[in-house]
């Protein structure tokens, strides 16, 4: 059976599993045709709300490789761009990490991918693909002072109004930039965290203390 097939037959958490499974393939048994196959599917009939799912389970596989064996998954950043404009926020929420994962292997590309991020920011759409905006701003910030220069006004805008629970995802993006940040940058990040640091969830305690940390 076809990932294509594979796919289309799965749905909800069943294909989440399914995309494990898959994504293991890739990593363990060096099956570079299944990510291949992915990648594209990742944006397959992107306008179609029926699709959803093949999108998602595609999206999943690309996500955990990326996050394992980022140099396998970079050369192809711009076909999975077309995914961070499809409807469910399932596929767009994988596909920005993906970018934060390779961020440093293809930076042109990763930079491409900043307006999204901005624009899930913005809207507020929900929880997840809101801090999955924040830790890709995080990721891209890491790999230089130029980009941490680059992602920082819009982790601003994060930090000025994030939804409930965003604030553990956001101060984990700052910490990543933090040392690529200037001085008053910086301040402006302590202050964040120290908003954070008597919070009432221990994540959140325990990440606001991480950054304080650094305070000089």
């Amino acid at each position: 059976m076809s990932v294509f097939e594979q796919l289309s037959e799965n749905k909800g958490t069943v294909s989440s599993a399914l995309g494990k499974v898959l994504a293991q393939q890739v990593l363990q048994e060096s099956r570079a045709g299944i990510l291949l196959e992915c990648v594209d599917l990742a944006c397959y009939e992107a306008s179609s709300p029926a699709c959803k799912h093949i999108r998602s389970g595609a999206a999943k596989v690309v996500e955990i490789v990326a996050q394992e064996r980022p140099e396998l998954v970079a050369p192809y950043l711009g076909k999975l761009f077309p995914a961070l404009a499809v409807k469910e926020p399932q596929t767009r929420w994988m596909i920005i990490r993906v970018m934060g994962f390779c961020a440093s292997l293809n930076k042109p590309r990763a930079h491409e991918a900043i307006a999204c991020a901005a624009k899930y920011i913005d809207d507020k759409e929900g929880l997840c693909i809101a801090s999955s905006a924040d830790l890709f701003l995080g990721d891209l910030g890491a790999t230089s002072k130029e980009d941490a220069h680059t992602v920082f006004p819009v982790l601003e805008r994060s930090m000025e109004n994030p939804l409930a629970n965003e604030q553990d995802w956001l101060l984990e993006a700052l910490f990543k930039v933090f040392p690529n940040l200037g001085h008053a940058e910086q301040d402006r990040v302590l202050k964040f965290a120290e908003r954070w640091r008597h919070s009432s969830r221990k994540t959140t305690q325990q990440r606001a203390r991480t950054i304080l940390s650094c305070r000089e």
